[in-house]
């Protein structure tokens, strides 16, 4: 039997970048935060870790760039 983790994620924008986007270079950029959502035994898991995470998201082509501290990595 295989057991696989699969966490699924929820992002709420933040609001828009002041940075253009790295691919297309377009100005339609906005703001990413995501963290991990409680499934199954996480629920009654008191350690549970939501390890947010945070992006630029380009509107127009799709591209991610992570980010930390709004500076891009």
């Amino acid at each position: 039997m295989i057991t696989v983790d699969v966490r699924q994620r929820r992002a709420t924008q933040m609001g828009r970048s002041d940075q253009p986007c790295g691919v297309c270079g377009s100005a339609n950029v906005v703001a990413m935060r995501s963290h991990a959502v409680r499934r199954g035994a996480a629920w009654i898991n008191p350690r549970f870790d939501p390890a947010p995470r945070t992006h630029d998201l380009c509107r127009d082509c799709g591209a991610k760039h992570r980010t930390e501290n709004g500076v891009r990595v």
